[in-house]
């Protein structure tokens, strides 16, 4: 079963997809309205298990219904990606990549760049390409196909973005592009945002829109704390021609995904499995581990001598105890290959006690 969320435009898509793949009618039943009505039906109906993309609220109120009929959940919650840039890097694609990873689809994507650390040493520069190639970038409905980002999908949305614009310029933020920005209008302008503190909204807090703060930092340790501060951790950036040190920051950043050298890389790719931690979630799907989750995994033995008595079944005598005695004594005793022959030499004994008693009976047993 398969809910789409409910600003979903293209109704009917995924059916008419699904059935040139050649399913067959009710494999997979699509279902739209509401999240709030129709999720808690559909968690009522017991499921095998559930996989939600969505808000935390949302999140946490899924795993409450599921927590009463013991369903296991996996969530993707969205994030804050921060994208690192190091001081060795091309400067210019870097600021292509980051202009693409915070406003293509105008920033409306879970792996969106929300916080871009440049080092000290370029940024400056770095900032200066980024204001002028940002200023380059067409809005609008893309009819003709010249566009290269649209509009905010929802109003609520607008609002929200609206709400963290608002606090930031409260609280000293200095917007460097999309500061004449109405605060009501779709067409949420590409913002580049400079001197944004932790007291911002901005800086906590998913924008899901076209908003990119930049800060400066000086060493490996530093961005690692910054990048971790946030209690998000779904995907993150690293950029920097020394690619021990991108991937000596890469495993240090507390994140699900991470793309060195390139933004936004890792969801695209099937193969790989996709998820977060902290506040962005728990679960992967995609790749073999993704495959894995959606599986029950049962694990099934044979015993192909099925007519040979097993040693540790009853009855149990005195004699059998001392042999499982030794045969324990010997396999933990000092030396490799001498526990290994001791333990050999006690464990024939004990297989042929067993059959003796089991040919016997246990009465005839000494």
């Amino acid at each position: 079963v398969f809910k789409p969320a409910k600003a979903t435009p293209l109704k009917g898509l995924v059916e008419q997809m699904l059935e040139q793949a050649g399913f067959f009618p009710g494999w997979v039943q699509i279902i739209y309205g509401q999240g709030g009505k129709i999720g808690d039906a559909l968690v009522d109906q017991q499921p095998d298990k559930i996989f939600f993309i969505g808000s935390q609220t949302v999140g946490k109120r899924i795993m409450s219904l599921a927590a009463k009929h013991l369903i296991p959940v996996e969530l993707e919650l969205g994030g804050k990606d921060p994208m690192i840039v190091f001081d060795d890097i091309n400067i210019d694609r870097a600021v292509a990549g980051a202009i693409w990873g915070a406003f293509t689809t105008t920033g409306q994507s879970c792996t969106s760049v929300e916080r871009l650390f440049v080092h000290a040493d370029i940024y400056d520069q770095f900032k200066q390409t980024l204001i002028r190639e940002t200023l380059k970038l067409t809005q609008g409905t893309d009819n003709d196909g010249n566009a290269d980002i649209g509009a905010i999908t929802t109003s609520s949305q607008v609002e929200e973005i609206a709400r963290q614009v608002a606090d930031a310029k409260k609280k000293g933020a200095d917007f460097l592009t999309g500061k004449d920005w109405d605060g009501t209008t779709a067409f949420v302008p590409p913002m580049v945002i400079e001197g944004v503190t932790r007291d911002m909204l901005i800086d906590q807090e998913e924008n899901f829109g076209p908003l990119l703060p930049i800060y400066s930092f000086s060493s490996e340790q530093e961005v690692i704390e910054l990048a971790n501060d946030p209690v998000y951790g779904l995907s993150a950036s690293v950029w920097a021609d020394d690619l021990k040190k991108a991937n000596r920051v890469a495993r240090q950043i507390y994140t699900g995904n991470v793309s060195i050298n390139n933004v936004m890389l890792t969801e695209g790719n099937h193969a790989l499995p996709f998820g977060g931690v902290r506040k962005s979630g728990f679960g992967r799907y995609k790749g073999e581990f993704g495959f894995y989750a959606f599986a029950n995994i049962k694990a099934v033995l044979i015993d192909k001598n099925s007519k040979k008595m097993e040693a540790n079944w009853f009855p149990y005598t005195s004699r059998k105890y001392r042999l499982f005695s030794n045969l324990t004594h010997a396999l933990y005793s000092p030396g490799i290959w001498s526990s290994y022959i001791k333990g050999a030499i006690h464990g024939l004994r004990l297989e042929s006690y067993v059959g003796k008693l089991a040919k016997k009976g246990r009465n005839n047993a000494k």
